[in-house]
């Protein structure tokens, strides 16, 4: 029996599990080693690591804020896109965090972080963040903006629509590195269209690899954009899981990306789409999401789909349509506070806490 428990690790013969083989930092390239600097800072809306971030990595750049607390460059001259990623993070608090990096090229958070209370890895929109300084540094034309504020409601881009809709209006697309996945260029946000087949497939092509249209985008900065410039998509990044601790991103992808941004004529995309054109046209709107989300588009299947089992189904999905109404898990405290009582409300944020860990 003593044999048997040593030889299947039972009792105190159990193997203590451990985290996938890392490569030492001495053979990583300059590149990854940039990559795993800039995805340590935790940066929740307004908080010090935040400006720190700011400090440190953008405003070298020649990043600065606009009056609607967005940083923005622009490279060049006449060059009128826009290219666009978001600053904030989703994390419950702020700091600088610890990651794993194995040699299948995947970055993770480490075993401590989630101990210490990350519960996200911030490659949504770290990457994007990434990628856009790699095209500054580049010298690729066009302007450059890291939206205020996204996870809470793209509040940086939605005032920037509001406020200033002259300013967007030079621009001939709005391409944001803010999409989970390796495949996407997306073409529909929200169920709306944004973005032209036309343009989606010249960036496709453009891009390479398994680069795709897909109409299943759920919602981003450029969204709130839709109605001032003609083309507004959303690029896959390589990330996956994202508002949660098992998010992990494909650091290999993200490089080989950021050398094919760099390589594009990004004058000879197709440029189609009339943002004037009423955006809930027939034609344009999805009754449901597209591709990414599954084939349910019409009523026959809808009438057979339970809803409360479509959210347990598509969380991620639920949690970007709230995020994008300006809904954040303080609302839905409150609400749970409202309905259950403040009890209630501890003891959820409990759970929710000891299940992280």
């Amino acid at each position: 029996m003593k044999n048997l428990r040593k030889a299947f690790g039972y009792g105190k013969y159990a193997r203590k599990t451990e985290e996938p083989y890392a490569p030492p930092a001495t053979q990583l390239s300059d590149d990854e080693r940039n990559i795993i600097r800039l995805f340590k800072y935790m940066r929740p809306k307004g908080s010090p690591t935040e400006q720190a971030f700011v400090d440190t990595y953008l405003r070298p750049l020649g990043f600065t804020r606009d009056p609607f607390d967005n940083l923005v460059v622009t490279v060049g001259e006449d060059a009128p896109w826009l290219f666009s990623a978001h600053l904030d993070t989703v994390h419950d608090v702020e700091g600088i965090q610890s990651l794993h990096y194995g040699n299948d090229g995947i970055l993770r958070l480490s075993k401590k972080a989630k101990r210490n209370g990350s519960n996200c890895l911030g490659a949504d929109d770290t990457a994007g963040i990434w990628l856009i300084m790699e095209m500054v540094k580049a010298g690729v034309p066009g302007t450059y903006i890291i939206h205020h504020g996204e996870e809470s409601g793209c509040i940086g881009s939605s005032d920037l629509a509001k406020g200033d809709p002259m300013w967007l209006s030079q621009f001939r697309f709005a391409m944001a590195f803010d999409r989970a996945y390796q495949t996407d260029v997306i073409t529909h946000q929200m169920g709306r269209r944004t973005c032209s087949d036309a343009f989606a497939k010249s960036l496709s092509a453009a891009l390479g690899g398994s680069y795709r249209p897909d109409d299943g985008g759920s919602y981003t900065d450029t969204n709130e954009y839709a109605g001032i410039i003609p083309e507004c998509t959303n690029v896959s990044v390589g990330y996956r899981g994202q508002h949660g601790d098992g998010e992990t991103q494909d650091v290999k992808f993200l490089i080989w990306l950021r050398d094919r941004l760099l390589t594009i004529d990004y004058s000879s995309l197709v440029i189609e789409r009339d943002p004037t054109r009423a955006p809930w046209d027939d034609d344009d709107y999805l009754p449901f999401y597209g591709t990414r989300y599954g084939e349910l588009s019409g009523a026959d299947y809808a009438a057979d789909v339970d809803f409360k089992e479509l959210v347990l189904e598509y969380p991620d999905l639920i949690v970007d349509l709230l995020e994008g109404c300006g809904i954040n898990k303080h609302d839905i405290l409150d609400q749970v506070s409202l309905f259950y009582g403040y009890e209630k409300r501890v003891s959820a944020c409990s759970g929710l806490i000891r299940r992280r860990r």
